[in-house]
């Protein structure tokens, strides 16, 4: 991953009270809180009052104005600025026709001649240009320093390297090999990207080593887009795929530590979102239902990622689940350690969340693997915005509050069972008053009303959406088409189902969809071929519809 080696800002004993010169460049770019961007319009109401799984009134279709990808990515003076930098690990399936795996000793040799032809062919593209790939951005040329070349590495074998300007300085990034931390099986590929400072800079990039990945692999491969291999028989420890984020550029190590808490208390949340793994020997745990167009399958495990590998994230015991910390100092990373019952930060890092990279980043490791781009990009817009409500909350004198360890692992085994239809409870120990007196508008979204408390996941994350909405506008992401999918989940509309839908209800879908119609039911190959459709443009996306959202949303 990127190496951030811009030096650690000092410690701050209190809450920072400027404004930081990232709020004076959206300001500058016309994206303040003036309301909805030019051209994006409201339709007809939709009428939500019956369905208690919807919070917020006056519902209404949000059209946003579509623009053609290239169009999107030579508009180079209206990108969207990020708050920090953000590069994301993407770890994808290399399986057959048929899902298997490649023999490891056999890859050995063909992963080298594949990350050989990806320097090759990144090279033309980046210098010489192709047909089958967008032309580059001077922008992002401009921020590429050498040429790519391959290095050996002892854990990932051959990768391909790009040295990619960040700040004052530039960092070296492993961007196209095998995953680093897989077992001896097999392989999983490994795309990371650049750390970016705009939105459809780090699209670019997704996109672009996706396409990569596609180009160069030979024709009895394929790379394939989920959390885990429908087709394997049984899960195999360390052979699930995930989504990792790297947030960058903090102003000082308290916001950045105050980020990570901020990331903490929503992480059944993000869960909830990006489940993406409810299938494993070509069915799902239980007979999917879809009752009313919803498609509610309450017995069909989400992340069956999450579900079994309990070695390289954090688990669902609040004894030992990552720790609220208010410092970066030498204290707080041994408590962090005692917390979670390891003996150093190397073996500590595996966690959903972890604060003390060697790059000076957050990592965020909660993510399955979505199917697209698109969704991809929402999620690290999201953890951005969260990140930026704890910058905020730190301007204005005020701690992130705890949601306390208990709730948080609760709730996120909750989420992984079920995703956006499973239940959301607070435990006895969370207090309605201590949150209000460090956020009051915390307590009331994460916990809901007194007299409308949550009830279930999916409006916990309506109530989350609601906590950042000026933060959204703010930031020039609520009407983003990479925002829209998260925002469809839970607020609709989706042309073939009603929400909560992810991208693990998309497959429960399709799954159920061949079984009804006689077909075999494996969606292997479906996934196969939507892995390439979703990222050879980044727009596109499996949730299509039109986005409905309510006033809380809107004004």
């Amino acid at each position: 991953m990127a190496k951030d080696k811009k030096k650690k800002e000092k410690k701050k004993k209190k809450p920072k009270q400027e404004s930081s010169t990232f709020s004076q460049l959206i300001t500058q770019k016309g994206k303040g809180k003036a309301g909805a961007p030019i051209g994006v319009v409201l339709g007809q109401s939709i009428d939500r009052s019956a369905d208690k799984l919807f919070l917020g009134t006056d519902y209404k279709e949000v059209h946003i104005p579509e623009r053609p990808w290239a169009e999107m990515l030579a508009d180079i003076e209206h990108w969207t600025p990020l708050p920090y930098t953000h590069g994301i690990e993407m770890e994808l399936i290399l399986a057959d026709d048929n899902g298997n795996y490649p023999p490891g000793d056999e890859m050995v040799f063909r992963m080298k001649e594949i990350v050989k032809d990806a320097i090759k062919i990144m090279d033309e593209i980046l210098y010489d240009g192709r047909e089958d790939f967008l032309p580059v951005p001077d922008y992002i040329r401009q921020k590429v320093l050498a040429r790519p070349w391959g290095r050996d590495d002892l854990e990932k074998g051959y990768a391909m390297d790009i040295r990619y300007t960040l700040g004052d300085t530039s960092v070296d990034i492993d961007t196209f090999a095998r995953d680093g931390n897989v077992t001896a099986i097999t392989y999983i590929l490994e795309l990371v990207t650049p750390p970016c400072v705009y939105v459809e800079e780090l699209a670019y990039w997704a996109s672009t080593l996706f396409l990569l990945a596609k180009v160069t692999l030979p024709k009895d491969l394929h790379i394939i887009a989920s959390a885990i291999n429908p087709a394997t028989r049984e899960y195999q420890r360390g052979l699930s795929e995930a989504d990792h984020s790297h947030i960058g550029s903090f102003e000082s190590e308290l916001e950045k530590i105050q980020a990570y808490c901020m990331i903490r208390n929503f992480i059944p949340h993000i869960i909830a979102l990006t489940c993406n793994s409810p299938i494993l020997n070509n069915k799902p745990t239980d007979v999917v239902k879809i009752i009313n167009g919803r498609i509610t399958a309450p017995n069909c495990v989400r992340s069956l990622r999450l579900k079994f590998n309990t070695t390289m994230l954090s688990g669902n015991n609040p004894k030992y689940y990552i720790p609220y910390l208010t410092s970066t100092d030498q204290n707080s990373q041994n408590h962090f350690l005692q917390t979670v019952q390891k003996a150093s930060l190397e073996d500590g890092r595996f966690q959903d969340v972890f604060p003390f990279t060697d790059w000076g980043t957050i990592e965020v490791r909660i993510s399955d693997a979505q199917i697209s781009i698109c969704r991809r990009i929402g999620i690290g817009m999201l953890i951005q915005a969260l990140c930026y409500k704890a910058r905020k909350l730190l301007q204005n004198g005020k701690w992130v509050p705890d949601a306390g360890s208990n709730t948080i692992a609760t709730n996120r085994q909750r989420a992984i069972e079920r995703g956006l239809i499973s239940l959301f409870r607070p435990t006895p120990d969370v207090s309605r008053e201590k949150l209000a007196e460090y956020d009051p508008e915390f307590a009331e979204q994460y916990l809901g009303p007194k007299d409308q408390p949550i009830r279930y996941m999916m409006q916990a994350v309506q109530r989350m959406f609601f906590y950042l909405k000026d933060e959204l506008k703010e930031l020039g992401f609520l009407y983003s088409p990479f925002m829209k999918p998260l925002l469809q989940s839970v607020f609709g509309n989706v042309s073939y189902a009603e929400p909560p839908i992810t991208e693990a209800e998309y497959q429960l879908s399709l799954y159920d969809y061949k079984l009804k119609n006689g077909e075999d039911p494996s969606i292997l190959n479906d996934l196969i071929y939507f892995t390439i459709q979703y990222c050879q443009d980044p727009l596109n996306n499996p949730l299509t519809g039109v986005l409905t959202l309510p006033k809380e949303m809107r004004d």
